[in-house]
């Protein structure tokens, strides 16, 4: 019988001819080392490397080093995770719910998660890694995601000691329930953002700082961290341990060191002599790069929601007084700047939502801070300095960076407009953090990127007033922070958008920040490198980190 159905299957294949033979439903699927199938089109195993450029962290550990360990978000899972439509995905967490009153939420956890070097992962590490975050002795600069957790505000001051009183509980291996003060519909896309990710406590407690260094990491992503050669590379190679749903192509990731803000300061050589599958395209090289018929075919828009704004010293002269800000506001033509100056890699900022972005009011405020050199004029002649005689010379600090050509155009705008002096100074990135927080900032060009898709955190989370070394600026205004904490709770979205349209009326026109454009980076994307999906806008972003595990090397 066996012999039989053998000689009938051979016969049949005979029939249908060769071609069958060669089909990939008969041949066999190629997968990677840790037995994910590759796309049909995909190039071996073997070649599987993934290349970009980076500056240099000096930690791994982002959940209390967001300015020193971005880069390589990639390395951790949080509970939750976005795509690239801003879904909420499963994460560490394969499910959550809500209560009733929505103040409390459960995530339960997929059974048997390990980490990179095989110990279980549980919910006491989230437990433990949140806790951690909000700790006012650990050093955490950006605790303000989780200030709706219960108490988590009022311990990260320092007002109460004992870390059990914060609505964070493990209570089992496999379920975390975290309280909210108020409701909080907005909850799973904060644990979707980089510095919601588990910490491992025995390495931390062994090594203390040292313990996200190479021969120290352990990860619980697609990813794992094997080498660190300072002012080279950082290598990832795939971790055998996960299991989970974000299983990523690559076999190995490397990130190359620059020391070029966001990696673009360095020209595109790299990019043309293929040591890397993408770079950013600074505006200044974008017309060689458009007029290159090869070039020209991979260039891709790579949007952000992100926005770039001045702030200033609000509580002291000369930026104490509104009309000196609104001065500022309607001198600057932002039409030239993203024109001329970005060739189209931004649009002009009016309110500090960008395109896309929910609440976002488009032009609907743009009169607020519109371009008006004579409005300008006459409201520094009504602040007391007009032609700008008696305006004293005023830092303008960047993070980061010694030069800005953004910066170098608002400086001749002033002085052209409103004949002020402003002095561009940079500054090293810890010192201007340090500073930024102690609201000692004169005046700055910043930019803000989103942590996760809602209104609070671009509005609430940046311009609500906080005690001083616990928020960004030190613009106050008390029916704003009434609006958007009325907002962050309300579970109508039509009223909680109108009160976020109200509340960014507000800090448009008293001149809290006076915004300039909202970016539209350019990249190069080498042709080998697929797995791109479009998003809502139409665009071939990758802008989540859980996207990386999407992308690999064709043929």
């Amino acid at each position: 019988m066996h012999r039989l159905l053998v000689v009938s299957s051979l016969c049949l294949l005979a029939l249908l001819g060769t071609d069958v033979l060669r089909s990939p439903a008969i041949q066999s699927a190629q997968t990677n080392s840790i037995g994910k199938v590759l796309p049909p089109d995909a190039a071996p195993p073997e070649r599987q490397h993934y290349r970009y450029l980076s500056n240099e962290p000096t930690s791994l550990d982002i959940t209390v080093s967001i300015y020193t360990a971005d880069g390589s978000e990639f390395l951790y899972e949080p509970l939750t995770v976005m795509d690239e439509y801003n879904e909420v995905l499963p994460g560490a967490a394969e499910r959550w719910e809500v209560s009733e009153d929505g103040l409390t939420w459960t995530f339960y956890f997929r059974p048997n998660q390990r980490w990179s070097d095989g110990r279980p992962l549980t919910a006491h590490d989230f437990e433990y890694a949140l806790k951690r975050a909000l700790d006012p002795m650990s050093g955490n600069v950006y605790p303000f995601p989780y200030y709706v957790i219960k108490n988590a505000e009022t311990y990260n001051h320092g007002k109460m000691k004992n870390a059990d009183v914060i609505g964070i509980r493990a209570v089992d291996d496999l379920t975390l329930k975290i309280e909210t003060t108020l409701p909080c519909p907005y909850l799973p896309l904060i644990m979707s953002y980089k510095t919601s990710v588990p910490v491992p406590q025995w390495q931390v407690e062994k090594y203390g700082d040292r313990w996200s260094l190479a021969e120290y990491n352990i990860s619980n992503s697609s990813y794992r961290l094997v080498e660190w050669l300072p002012g080279q590379r950082l290598e990832f190679e795939l971790n055998p341990y996960y299991d989970g749903p974000h299983k990523g192509y690559f076999e190995r990731i490397t990130r190359l060191i620059t020391y070029a803000e966001a990696g673009i300061g360095t020209g595109i050589a790299p990019y043309e002599n293929n040591e890397v599958e993408v770079i950013g395209v600074a505006p200044m090289q974008l017309p060689r790069v458009k007029a290159d018929p090869v070039l020209s075919k991979e260039l891709f828009a790579n949007p952000t929601f992100q926005t770039w704004y001045l702030f200033f010293q609000n509580t002291i002269p000369p930026f104490d007084d509104i009309r000196v800000r609104q001065a500022i506001a309607h001198a600057i033509d932002r039409e030239t700047i993203t024109r001329v100056l970005l060739q189209g890699m931004g649009t002009p900022a009016y309110t500090m939502l960008p395109p896309g972005f929910p609440g976002y009011v488009g032009d609907k405020y743009r009169d607020l801070q519109a371009y008006d050199p004579k409005k300008a004029k006459q409201l520094l002649a009504e602040a007391g300095y007009p032609k700008g005689r008696g305006f004293p010379t005023v830092e303008c600090w960047l993070r980061g960076a010694s030069r800005d050509m953004v910066a170098e155009a608002i400086q001749g705008m002033l002085s052209q407009n409103l004949g002020i002096n402003i002095k561009i100074v940079g500054q090293d990135r810890k010192v201007y953090v340090d500073n930024m927080y102690q609201y000692r900032i004169p005046m700055s060009l910043i930019t803000f990127v989103y942590d996760y898709v809602d209104p609070h955190n671009m509005l609430g989370m940046v311009w609500h007033t906080r005690p001083k070394g616990t928020g960004r600026h030190d613009w106050s205004h008390e029916t704003f922070d009434r609006l958007v904490d009325d907002a962050s709770s309300e579970m109508d979205p039509t009223r909680r958008t109108q009160m976020y349209d109200e509340a960014e009326r507000i800090l448009a026109s008293d001149a809290g920040g006076v915004f300039i454009h909202h970016s539209l980076p350019m990249q190069l994307r080498k042709p080998w490198l697929k797995g791109y999906t479009k998003d809502h806008a139409g665009y071939y972003s990758h802008r989540q980190p859980v996207t990386m595990t999407r992308l690999y090397i064709g043929k």
